[in-house]
């Protein structure tokens, strides 16, 4: 198999997703509008397909999550982008790295690709505890599917929002991840008077919720906000961390010991 890895084309920092979202749509605040699953006007290109690649040192691997990404399940929403395999001369736009852990060569697999605008890494992963997500995040891999929940669908789900520049992670990892970094904060550093948490409490509330999965209505019914508090305070929270939407703020702030 052919190395799917374009040439370098211009500098970028390691964590290429949350510098290369589309920009949030004028009137949608959290920026969470997909404009490539979005009806365009008349007249207008609609985005093409979505080429993904695969890389494992596991030939089965390999050639069981390339089955998925090209195959079509009932339940794909209607209107998606498509999703592709990228041929042997093709240059990918996601490339699929499948792995039994985080170990050495998936992290060397990431190492690769910083500094390079595409193709962005999604993972699949076998065993994926803290430990191991938190390498994975920090090498630059936001978009992590466990091998055991991978389906068709999701897959190509999160290939598509890593095209889009969207984080994705399993809730449970996600939520564990944050309790570990909060945990931090308040027993090590609270008592010593000192911070790592640029956001208001306010802001951190929801954005936990976010974190756990709540949609809009659902936290503002549970903070007593409007939704239009809801999304504003959502925009607040994606300006001050200098990110597109609230899965890449969620992102960010595990990233960065924020919460």
């Amino acid at each position: 198999m052919s190395d799917p890895r374009p040439a370098a084309r211009q500098a970028s920092g390691p964590h290429r997703a949350a510098r290369q979202a589309p920009a949030p749509r004028p009137g949608d605040p959290d920026g969470t509008a997909d404009p490539a699953e979005t009806v365009h006007p008349a007249g207008t290109a609609h985005p093409g397909p979505v080429r993904a690649a695969v890389r494992s040192r596991d030939p089965i691997s390999q050639a069981g999550v390339t089955a998925q990404l090209g195959t079509v399940g009932p339940d794909e929403p209607a209107g998606a982008r498509p999703v592709v395999v990228a041929g042997p001369d093709d240059e990918p736009d996601i490339l699929v790295i499948v792995a039994d852990t985080v170990d050495g060569w998936l992290l060397a697999q990431l190492e690769a690709l910083i500094g390079r605008p595409s193709p962005r890494p999604v993972l699949v992963v076998g065993q994926l505890d803290d430990t191991a997500g938190l390498q994975a995040i920090e090498a630059g891999g936001l978009s992590l599917v466990r091998r055991s929940e991978s389906t068709a669908t999701l897959l190509r789900e999160v290939v598509r929002a890593a095209a889009r520049g969207e984080a994705r992670l399993p809730t449970d990892l996600l939520s564990s991840l944050l309790t570990r970094v909060g945990r931090a904060q308040r027993q090590v550093l609270a008592p010593r008077g000192l911070t790592i948490l640029p956001l208001s409490p306010r802001q951190l509330a929801v954005l936990r919720m976010i974190a756990a999965g709540a949609d809009i209505a659902t936290i503002a019914r549970e903070l007593s906000y409007s939704e239009r508090s809801i999304k504003n305070i959502v925009h607040e929270i994606t300006t001050q961390l200098g990110v597109r939407n609230r899965t890449q703020a969620v992102a960010h702030a595990i990233r960065e010991g924020l919460i």
